[in-house]
């Protein structure tokens, strides 16, 4: 095993890496901090027996190829080089170094170690994660090991990273001992029908995300509950045999036990929005035993970034609540008390449409207005609810784009030019042509 001051070298760069640090272990190697002249990397290295000759062509392929491309891809901590060191039976491969004081892993925030991110975060975080894997899938990779230990978010941004990105594979091609992580392995992974793929992937990314919003595995209920000794044959069971979602609308043999420690989850699931919850029902029901009937990654995108924007603070103790369609009040999780819903931007796009609440820090982001537009400029700000000058009790939408538009008011009296740096009045009932598949309606 490597130690600190310790020398590897770059098969494919020529470059010496100086060891200077220990970051942690897992169970296929070690990662390491280490230095290049000004540059600092990381570096896992092998346990003897996963450096096989297999695992390090994998790599080589890896880097051969390189991570997706556009901003997806820069989420992949993807592997670099692969490093060797005289006289020593293994091996290792170069990533970059990630700055942990920015990013945490799930169990910290469980563990109150790092601060639990916001709403809207939360959402950022999850659309992130679908994109880079979404990414993945049409590059031709699988990534086979989807788990909580593989991602990192930042709890103040949203931005996410993925690690451990040694056991990616081509779709349907590559051979690998790798099957997952047992907790999130596809059902027909777990029985051996199946190796892993990017169908399964889809499994395994609902379960990610499932734990992530409701802080619980999807089947630990009853069944899990009443078995006496958690070994490999009891997690077979309940992860592949018989998998049962505990909120399976269909079927109450594994709800939550009346046991405090499973009230957390239940919680969590009140307040959990319809959209999401009604993606996670069909993941668990109708996606466990078809795999074509799984929740994609367009579709957890697509769920993620509408949400992201109707989220609204309750006027009497400011937590934040989530708007869905459909509703003219609503009843504040924490305090229980009611108020009104805000006005909305009801945004009619190729793609179908979109529902924003307005409030005062409202902003409309390119990829809003241009769904099928680069990921890159996705979320450049194209418009922003501003007060009057002149009167303050008067809001508008500020045109932030390089292109006029076009409003016409609620009584129909014509249409308006609205050029680049000015606003359209917000009032119900305005509506505002954007350009030849946009158009904008304000509601309440």
């Amino acid at each position: 095993m490597l130690q600190t001051g310790d020398i590897v070298k770059g098969q494919l760069s020529g470059q010496q890496y100086k060891i200077t640090a220990r970051l942690g272990e897992g169970g296929q190697g070690s990662v390491f901090l280490a230095s290049s002249g000004r540059d600092q990397v990381a570096i896992k290295w092998y346990h003897r027996q996963t450096a096989t000759e297999q695992q390090k062509k994998m790599i080589a392929k890896l880097i051969s190829m390189g991570p997706p491309r556009g901003e997806a891809g820069k989420r992949f901590v993807w592997p670099q080089d692969i490093v060797t060191r005289s006289r020593v039976p293994s091996f290792g491969y170069v990533m970059p170094s990630v700055d942990l004081k920015s990013y945490a892993e799930l169990g910290q925030v469980w563990a109150r170690l790092r601060p639990s991110p916001g709403m809207k975060q939360r959402c950022r975080i999850s659309w992130q994660l679908a994109q880079a894997y979404r990414q993945l899938h049409l590059s031709g990779y699988c990534y086979r090991d989807i788990s909580m230990g593989n991602f990192l978010f930042n709890p103040s941004s949203g931005d996410v990273l993925i690690i451990d990105n040694d056991n990616i594979g081509i779709d349907q091609q590559s051979g690998s001992k790798i099957l997952g992580t047992m907790e999130f392995m596809a059902p027909e992974v777990i029985v051996g029908r199946k190796t892993p793929s990017t169908s399964t992937d889809l499994y395994s990314l609902a379960v990610l995300l499932f734990y992530f919003w409701i802080w619980h595995h999807p089947m630990h209920g009853m069944l899990e509950y009443s078995v006496r000794v958690w070994d490999i044959p009891a997690k077979r069971m309940i992860y592949g045999e018989r998998p049962v979602f505990i909120f399976d609308p269909r079927d109450s043999s594994n709800r939550l036990p009346a046991d405090p420690e499973y009230q957390t989850p239940l919680r969590f699931w009140d307040v959990c929005p319809r959209s999401i919850k009604d993606l996670f029902i069909r993941s668990f029901t109708d996606g466990i035993k078809n795999p074509d009937r799984r929740v994609t990654e367009g579709e957890w995108v697509h769920a993620f970034r509408q949400l992201e924007n109707q989220i609204v603070r309750c006027p009497h103790d400011r937590a934040e609540n989530f708007w869905q369609p459909g509703m003219k009040q609503l009843q504040c999780w924490h305090c229980k008390r009611r108020f009104d819903a805000p006005p909305r931007f009801v945004i009619s796009t190729s793609s179908g449409l979109n529902q924003i609440l307005v409030l005062a820090d409202t902003k409309l982001k390119r990829g809003e207005l241009e769904p099928y537009c680069d990921e890159s400029v996705m979320e450049e700000v194209a418009a922003e609810v501003v007060r009057s000058p002149n009167n303050p009790n008067v809001w508008g939408l500020k045109n932030l784009t390089y292109q006029s538009w076009f409003f016409t008011p609620a009584d129909g009296s014509g249409e308006r030019e609205v050029i680049p740096g000015r606003a359209m009045p917000i009032i119900a009932g305005h509506s505002l042509r954007l350009g030849s598949q946009t158009n904008l309606r304000v509601e309440v």
